[in-house]
């Protein structure tokens, strides 16, 4: 099927690979002329909406806003002055109009301006002159700068737009970037004014430049057709490579704008990405360089995970400087070997946010590094070929990173599918915890009527829990929970041994953090024997290492802080029906300034009185231990 082009009457055919109609046409330049007028300012201009359409359809060219970098004269120890000009409305322009055709000056508009007089020496070199604002009946913009007072006399003067990004004498450099938005942007539509001869510029006065404008840049407009979207959603980026080079760093001469242009740090590839993203009906706008273009152009789409199938048609077409060349797009179908796991974080138990976290599969390779985000999703995404089964119920290691500390936890991914998207849920976990659901039974002491200097201590992080936990008098039964044992004995006076559990320190800190903690922990009691010995527990932490030693006569005095455990205390009546099974009560504790080098201690004996001849066992049971940072 043909279609007419809209300017220039030629016609070009919708591409049977792709379905994509280019429709190159060539806007003509329309030469302006300037003529000298004195500047009325009224500040009337400053409220007036630049709403009139300037240029005709015949004259389609592009537009811009101002680059960054601006170039200020050498003053020297001239007067500096502030002088200005005019430029006609219909005859150069920067920003698209709603029709999507006419283009016109805009507020923030800049040119770059060089004046030489008849001896060739420079008044100025690449000034920035800035629109100040327009006639009353807006058919002219003026710009203004201050410079150097001028002698009288003619001067040639220059004009390049935008503002370069670079100058050498006369020579403008700027940039057409490999990433651009999608949106009209008057960046990329570098205008070089024909040389024109006036006189000097004074302050009060206004001088209409004569010259011609020379549009640099070819654009191509890409729309997407009704019903052609066959990747089926919005995409963020497009990804388009052609045969030949089409951006990089153009260097232009002010001075004859028909010398021909440099191009240097060229590329073949453009990104358009845009976080508004783009679909059925939009626009999307890509500045290239001048140029033929001949052999396969590629593209595809991507959304916010998962790209489009690549697409490939044949393009021979000449890019003429100043036209703009109009695209039918159909956008491919979603490419369909993908594979991914995507993370996302339910209950944050460490106590502060975390910045980042690494994971790694079970073999112990890094399989990537994510930053926090607001959409909670962070994505492993294959994209090709793909067996899931290598990953199938296999655990992973996910390392969380925080201001003050850096735990992990691990998640099994269960059957995963090829092709399919999966979810899992995962916790950054407690800076410290243990439920001792894999611990083993054994028994140290903790149930019989050994006495004396019988209450040595050992590593019990032989039975299936994190390395580190150490206890005197202490025993556990398989996946439920772990106790504390003392003993009393009253024969002629009485024998105490005291027992006690200390865990790991709390290495989830960073060197040199010190900051406040809060524990819990379940806990319930037991005893036998004579009645008249109640138990007495209590909860502290120590920064000894190693093998602690149980206690005979009273508590240990190396914690700074034993904090009775509520329950526990001096009347014989309390209930003391816990057991490995029943530990039902809880205790909350802060403690301050804690360290990495910390540990968490408990410690319980027997108290009150017993028959002449009697004797006596306590315990205290201990679950669910969890520790996090108090902010």
């Amino acid at each position: 099927m043909d279609r007419k082009e809209l300017f220039g009457g030629c016609r070009i055919a919708l591409s049977a690979v792709q379905n994509c109609m280019f429709i190159d046409f060539f806007s003509q330049m329309k030469k302006f002329r300037l003529s000298l007028l004195a500047i009325k300012l009224t500040l009337l201009y400053k409220y007036m909406k630049i709403l009139k359409t300037i240029i005709s359809m015949a004259a389609l060219t592009m537009g811009i806003v101002a680059c960054s970098t601006e170039v200020t004269p050498t003053i020297g120890g001239a007067e500096n002055i502030e002088v200005g000009f005019a430029v006609p409305m219909d005859a150069t322009r920067t920003t698209i109009a709603s029709d999507g055709m006419t283009t016109r000056w805009a507020s923030g508009d800049k040119l770059a301006v060089w004046a030489k007089d008849g001896n060739g020496d420079f008044a100025f070199k690449g000034t920035t002159f800035a629109l100040s604002h327009f006639s009353s009946s807006y058919d002219k913009a003026f710009f203004t700068a201050t410079v150097p007072a001028m002698a009288a006399g003619d001067y040639t003067y220059l004009l390049s737009y935008p503002q370069p990004q670079s100058i050498n004498g006369t020579l403008a450099t700027y940039n057409v970037s490999a990433t651009q938005s999608g949106k009209y942007d008057g960046k990329y539509d570098i205008m070089v004014a024909e040389p024109s001869v006036a006189g000097a510029l004074t302050s009060g006065t206004n001088t209409e430049l004569n010259t011609i404008m020379r549009h640099e840049m070819h654009a191509l407009k890409i729309t997407i057709p009704e019903g052609r979207n066959l990747y089926g959603s919005r995409f963020y980026r497009l990804e388009i490579t052609f045969p030949q080079n089409v951006v990089g760093d153009v260097t232009l001469d002010v001075s004859d704008p028909t010398e021909t242009p440099v191009y240097a740090n060229m590329s073949n590839t453009i990104t358009v990405e845009n976080a508004e993203g783009f679909d059925v009906g939009d626009d999307i706008w890509v500045f290239v360089l001048p140029g033929t273009v001949d052999g396969d152009v590629s593209y595809r789409v991507r959304g916010e995970a998962r790209h489009s199938n690549m697409a490939t048609y044949p393009l021979q077409r000449n890019l003429q400087a100043g036209h703009v060349t109009p695209i039918r797009m159909a956008i491919p179908k979603i490419y369909p070997y993908y594979t991914a796991v995507h993370f996302s974080i339910d209950q944050n138990h460490l106590g502060e946010e975390f910045n980042y976290f690494d994971v790694y599969d079970a073999n112990g390779t890094h399989m990537g590094k994510f930053e926090r985000n607001a959409s909670n999703k962070y994505s492993i995404a294959y994209e090709g070929e793909f067996d899931a089964d290598q990953y199938d119920n296999t655990t992973w290691r996910i390392v969380f990173d925080s201001e003050h500390a850096i735990v992990e936890t691990s998640i099994n991914l269960g059957d995963l599918n090829d092709y399919t998207e999966h979810t899992r849920w995962v916790n950054v976990p407690y800076l410290f915890s243990e439920d001792f659901s894999s611990i083993s039974s054994f028994s140290h002491n903790d149930n019989t009527g050994a006495q004396g200097t019988n209450v040595s201590a050992t590593d019990i992080s032989n039975y299936g829990i994190a390395s580190g936990w150490t206890g005197a008098r202490v025993g556990a039964e398989s996946n439920k929970s772990i106790r504390v044992g003392s003993r009393v004995d009253r024969v002629w006076g009485y024998t105490h041994t005291y027992g006690r559990l200390d865990s790991p320190t709390m290495s989830g800190l960073k060197d040199g953090v010190v900051i406040n903690v809060r524990v819990s922990f379940n806990y319930s009691g037991g005893r036998n024997g004579d009645s008249g010995y109640a138990p007495k527990a209590v909860f502290g932490y120590t920064t000894t290492q190693g093998l602690i030693e149980g206690t005979t006569g009273s508590f240990s005095s190396d914690e700074d802080n034993w904090n009775d455990i509520a329950g526990f205390n001096l009347v014989p009546s309390i209930s003391v029906d816990g057991s490995f099974s029943n530990v039902t009560q809880s205790m909350t504790y802060d403690i301050n300034d804690c360290a990495k080098n910390y540990r968490l201690s408990w410690q319980i004996r027997g108290t009150g009185e017993g028959e002449f001849i009697s004797n006596g066992n306590q315990w205290l049971y201990i679950d669910n231990v969890k520790v996090q940072i108090v902010r």
